[in-house]
């Protein structure tokens, strides 16, 4: 795997569309490798519209490589690298069986479903919220992380609250990948966060 940060998107962070596809310039200026694409108050016709336009960006780049949230067929109408499932999406082994070059990424929350998802085939998994935020009052923590990335035989990307003033726990807890949100793109400055989230976690 060529990337260590896997940043997810949502216009709703910003004020105007533009707004938005201006910071994910800088993010891949930054040297972001992946990003999830994810917009669950849309319909599927504006959803695949938005990720034309951040293709459009993307190819710009090597490298960078798409992921869908949830939605196979936008990832497929996207020719996307890869979608992320949670356990309302369609089985894994079912992505796996179908559509052979798609990676599949998957929303864990717990061991076992680290587990589960593993055995089911995917390719990599989140395991949330390590941290407390905005949205969620529980953590999992740093203990609960260690022993993750420590059972796991796929990469475990940590989520949740992750930004630079914690980033040294990650990396102290062994874990060698991240998924971020707004530590990256509501950052005063999308470059310094991301050369400091990189330069830390390694």
């Amino acid at each position: 795997m060529n990337f260590n940060i896997y940043l997810i998107g949502d216009k709703n962070f910003f004020a105007s569309e533009k707004d938005y596809l201006e910071a994910l310039n800088k993010c891949f200026d930054s040297g972001i490798k992946a990003f999830q694409l994810r917009q669950k108050d849309v319909g599927v016709r504006e959803f695949i519209a938005l990720g034309e336009k951040i293709k459009k960006i993307i190819d710009r780049y090597r490298d960078v490589k798409l992921f869908v949230n949830d939605r196979v067929d936008v990832a497929s109408a996207l020719d996307a690298y890869g979608v992320h499932l949670n356990k309302n999406s369609i089985p894994i082994s079912a992505v796996k069986e179908k559509i052979k070059n798609l990676k599949v990424f998957y929303s864990s929350h717990s061991i076992e479903e680290i587990i589960t998802a593993q055995d089911a085939g995917a390719d990599a998994v989140t395991f949330s919220p390590i941290f407390k935020t905005k949205n969620q009052d529980f953590e999992q923590g740093t203990d609960l992380l260690k022993k993750a990335v420590n059972l796991a035989h796929i990469p475990v990307f940590a989520l949740g609250g992750i930004n630079g003033g914690n980033i040294s726990k990650i990396r102290d807890a062994g874990a060698k990948y991240i998924a971020v949100q707004s530590g990256i793109l509501k950052a005063d400055n999308i470059y310094d966060a991301v050369k400091f989230l990189s330069n830390n976690l390694n």
